[in-house]
């Protein structure tokens, strides 16, 4: 039913293209979101490969990590999960998944917030973070890359060539708005 005196609006459908670029093409904004992405989630690709590599020459890719952990308060929490499996598929494969997330820029909202969590676990362990002399006692990589996950959490960067773009337009996404918290 037509509003009185309305006039039929025409709805275009966007193309693959179109979901996957819209109107940030030219974007200075979209492009460093897309590299900080990428180049994250490049680097949690590569943490990952190593670590199942470790895991398929029989090894436990998170042992040592855990085993020798600073001489923070939380030493003794972190060095009783060194050897545990379900400690280690946890890390291993959520760094896998959060990289595969970012890379392809699919449901990146979840990925920012397991990255997050690991970034903060992984600060946690190696608390205090200024084992020498000329480090930092408050802020060390693993702060920066949880950092970057919150920003992703925030600004939705995978709307730009990412997978996101096209499901945020699908029926489906449109018709649960809950997805809207997943897909970034």
């Amino acid at each position: 039913m037509k509003p009185m005196g309305g006039y039929p609006t025409v709805t275009k459908r966007q193309t693959i293209y179109e979901s996957l670029v819209g109107t940030q093409f030219r974007s200075g904004r979209a492009w460093a979101l897309l590299f900080g992405r990428l180049s994250l989630g490049w680097l949690f690709l590569w943490s990952a490969y190593f670590k199942v590599q470790t895991e398929l020459s029989g090894g436990m890719a998170t042992r040592g990590f855990l085993a020798n952990s600073a001489s923070g308060p939380l030493q003794g929490f972190f060095n009783s999960l060194s050897g545990n499996w379900g400690v280690e598929i946890l890390v291993v494969y959520g760094e896998l998944l959060v990289g595969i997330a970012l890379v392809l820029g699919i449901f990146t909202r979840l990925g920012a917030v397991a990255g997050a969590l690991q970034m903060l676990l992984f600060t946690a362990a190696l608390w205090p973070i200024a084992d020498t002399a000329n480090a930092n006692p408050l802020v060390d990589f693993r702060v920066i890359y949880g950092m970057m996950f919150l920003m992703f959490f925030f600004v939705s960067p995978s709307r730009f060539l990412g997978i996101d773009g096209v499901l945020a337009n699908t029926k489906f996404v449109k018709k649960n708005k809950w997805m809207n918290y997943l897909v970034g």
